[in-house]
């Protein structure tokens, strides 16, 4: 079952796309590169979320909550492009990545996108790092709600037609496609035992359990809306408008 949708992240590029037409020479390229990085991120969200929830809109032993932001105690923030509840006190969090045109992963774990413009690899990023910061805030906020125990696993997506370049050496199974996902997801829900090895048993192993769990999260829920023209440094003139109202409550990273 779905308990939060992805939210609505249109007035945002349409506050970026305002600020390009604003900016000066200095600016251009920046604001330029985040509305791609920005495209990019919501296209493959967009078709993530189709998917999971085309196979799990239905489930009844496994809660969807999408663009889940949470904030720790201690100001630690992860940004869940989704996450799912298990009935067995599991929880998979899930960051996805298009990579339209290519990812590398060097022996190292590196991640190198690829950069059509300048015909070569470029650095970013690891989804792996920060679904480990992501999972390690969720531990905490689960901790509030009496989970802290549940078994956590965090895994990237990409897109389907996704080239991805492996090493032989570094452990890149934690990268797969939705696809290989869903398999996957099925043989453990299949598999899984009244206790789990990875971690505890929910209270109740109903569907009402998961569903408690799901909308607790989704209150703890902390949107952020981002002043743009600051973040690039574009100071406000009269002239120059205030993000506007609508975007209020939506949450962008920023461009690395």
């Amino acid at each position: 079952m779905i308990y939060k949708d992805i939210d609505n992240k249109e007035p945002f590029l349409a506050v970026l796309e305002k600020m390009l037409a604003l900016a000066g020479p200095d600016k251009k390229a920046q604001i330029e590169r985040a509305l791609r990085i920005m495209r990019a991120g919501i296209k493959g969200e967009r078709a993530s979320g189709h998917f999971i929830d085309t196979c799990l809109k239905d489930s009844t032993r496994t809660a969807v909550v999408h663009d889940l932001r949470l904030v720790a105690d201690d100001g630690e923030v992860a940004q869940i492009d989704h996450l799912l509840v298990h009935r067995m006190g599991r929880f998979t969090v899930l960051n996805t990545r298009l990579f339209a045109e290519g990812v590398r992963i060097s022996e190292r774990g590196e991640f190198l996108r690829w950069n059509e413009t300048e015909d070569d690899f470029k650095g970013m990023p690891s989804p792996l790092v920060q679904n480990e910061r992501h999972a390690r805030v969720l531990r905490q906020v689960l901790e509030t709600i009496g989970q802290g125990e549940a078994a956590i696993e965090s895994l990237v997506l990409v897109a389907p037609d996704a080239r991805v370049e492996r090493p032989r050496r570094f452990d890149t199974s934690m990268v797969m496609k939705p696809e290989q996902f869903m398999e996957k997801l099925n043989r453990a829900l299949e598999g899984t035992p009244i206790v789990s090895a990875l971690g505890g048993l929910l209270k109740s192993g109903t569907s009402d359990s998961i569903g408690d769990i799901a909308r607790k999260l989704v209150q703890l829920h902390r949107p952020s809306a981002t002043d743009y023209l600051a973040r690039f440094g574009i100071l406000r003139g009269p002239a120059q408008p205030s993000p506007p109202a609508s975007a209020a409550g939506l949450y962008f990273t920023a461009p690395q």
